[in-house]
């Protein structure tokens, strides 16, 4: 195995071996999008390495960004390498790729005078668990909601970081009014995206739908930088598929529209 560094022109397309493995995840659907948005910001919001089998076929990645590019619902000092996300397929697992990955990039953000390394870990079994970090010496910088803030020193102790406030409000006058952030960085929150789409056309005139791009500008806004709001309210965190986007919007769909008659039949009422 060995570790290359994806540049602009190279690499893009074999991006997300995470959503490549046999068998396919069923969220497989948003992977050309998700390869879109990559290619398209691959050196400015989006940094890559990626690790390939003795085949040349990728097997592992590590995303990360520079604190003053990444699209992290943080403010952050200059100087710091954010990791979004990091993975080894499977049939890979137990054979290094992972130390390699980590050596190597660890490496170049040294020799390019980074202070050091955040990630956002989670208590979630298979998606950047905190414990896998932990190990590799990070320490634990904030406890955010469930998860935690780690940092990993390179030539700093410790950095300055402050989370930025969540103020997504409802914005529309529909029943059911959808916010989505970003949300083609990962397959997942991708084929996430084009089940809402699907299922938000059928119900044309019930549901409104506003699609941003997470740049700079929005995250500060909103005060996060990913995901879908449904009436202001977070909703599909990991994979999900047409069914359920569809019952959670009806669900949301009956919420308000039943709290709109409350409310106008209290205006009635003596």
């Amino acid at each position: 195995m060995k570790v290359c560094r994806v540049t602009c022109n190279v690499g893009s397309e074999n991006a997300y071996p995470c959503a490549t493995e046999s068998p396919q995840n069923f969220w497989a659907d948003g992977l050309p999008l998700s390869r879109d948005w990559f290619a398209e910001n691959l050196g400015e919001h989006v940094e890559a390495f990626h690790l390939h089998d003795d085949h040349g076929e990728v097997v592992g990645h590590i995303y990360w960004a520079p604190s003053n590019r990444a699209l992290v619902p943080y403010d952050i000092e200059d100087g710091v390498a954010c990791i979004y996300c990091e993975w080894v397929q499977r049939g890979h697992r137990g054979e290094g790729g992972m130390h390699m990955l980590f050596e190597e990039f660890v490496d170049y953000l040294h020799r390019r005078g980074f202070k050091g390394i955040l990630v956002d870990a989670t208590t979630i079994e298979g998606y950047m668990h905190q414990r896998h970090f932990l190990k590799r010496g990070f320490k634990i910088l904030r406890e955010i909601g469930d998860g935690k803030l780690l940092y990993y020193p390179i030539s700093q102790e410790s950095v300055w970081v402050e989370p930025l406030q969540p103020h997504v409000t409802r914005e529309g006058t529909a029943p059911v009014d959808i916010l989505v952030i970003g949300s083609h960085f990962c397959p997942v929150g991708a084929s996430a995206v084009l089940s809402l789409r699907k299922v938000a056309a059928e119900l044309d005139g019930l549901v409104h739908v506003r699609e941003v791009d997470a740049g700079r500008n929005v995250i500060e806004h909103y005060g996060v930088a990913d995901g879908i709001y449904i009436n202001g309210k977070a909703a599909f965190f990991g994979p999900v598929n047409e069914a359920t986007v569809r019952e959670t919007i009806r669900k949301e769909e009956y919420l308000s529209l039943t709290g709109r008659r409350s409310a106008v039949t209290s205006t009635i009422l003596p």
